[in-house]
C-alpha cells in the first residue's frame, strides 16, 4: 500500500466514525425513563417531541422552521448556520445562550440540544435530547417549537 491510500483509508474511517454527528435524522421521541438525572416527561415532550411536516415539501419545511424562529413568543431566534438536514438556531438572553439544532427532513421536524452557555447548559443529553435542565430551557425551547408547528400549519 502506498502512503496515499493509506491516508484515504485512514480519512475514510474517520468519516464514517463521526458520520452519526454529522448525519441530521429526526426521528419518534422515546423518552428513557431509567436515566438519571431527568427532568419530567411532560418538560421533555414539549421541547424535543417530533412535530409532522405533513409532507409539504423540504424547501416549504426550511422556510416554516425560519420563519419560526423569527416569530418566536418573546425574543426571536438567531440563525447560526445550517447543513443538510439541519439549521442552528441561537437564543442569548442576559448573559446566557442556548444553540439548538432544528433537524427536519420529507415528514418530520425535531429539536434536539447542540449546545449552551450559562444556565441553559444541558446537565444529562443523550443524543441530542435534554433530560435535565432548568425550567427556563424547556420555556424557551417550548416556544421556539410551537412557533415553528404553526408555521408548518401555515404552509
Amino acid at each position: 500500500m502506498t502512503t496515499l491510500s493509506i491516508k484515504t483509508l485512514l480519512c475514510g474511517l474517520s468519516l464514517l466514525a463521526l458520520s452519526p454527528l454529522v448525519l441530521a435524522q429526526p426521528s419518534t421521541l422515546t423518552i428513557k425513563q431509567n436515566t438519571k438525572p431527568k427532568s419530567s416527561d411532560r418538560y421533555i415532550s414539549a421541547v424535543h417531541k417530533e412535530i409532522e411536516t405533513n409532507n409539504i415539501g423540504l424547501e416549504k419545511t426550511r422556510y416554516a422552521i425560519l420563519m419560526g424562529m423569527l416569530n418566536t413568543k418573546g425574543f426571536a431566534w438567531v440563525y447560526d448556520g445550517e447543513g443538510e438536514g439541519y439549521i442552528l438556531a441561537r437564543f442569548d438572553y442576559r448573559g446566557d445562550t442556548n444553540v439548538m439544532r432544528i433537524e427536519y427532513d420529507e415528514s418530520l421536524v425535531q429539536l434536539k440540544y447542540q449546545d449552551a452557555l450559562g444556565d441553559y447548559q444541558c446537565a444529562n443529553l443523550i443524543e441530542g435530547i435534554c433530560y435535565k435542565n432548568g425550567r427556563g430551557y424547556y420555556n424557551y425551547i417550548k416556544n421556539l417549537r410551537a412557533s415553528i408547528a404553526r408555521q408548518l400549519k401555515m404552509r
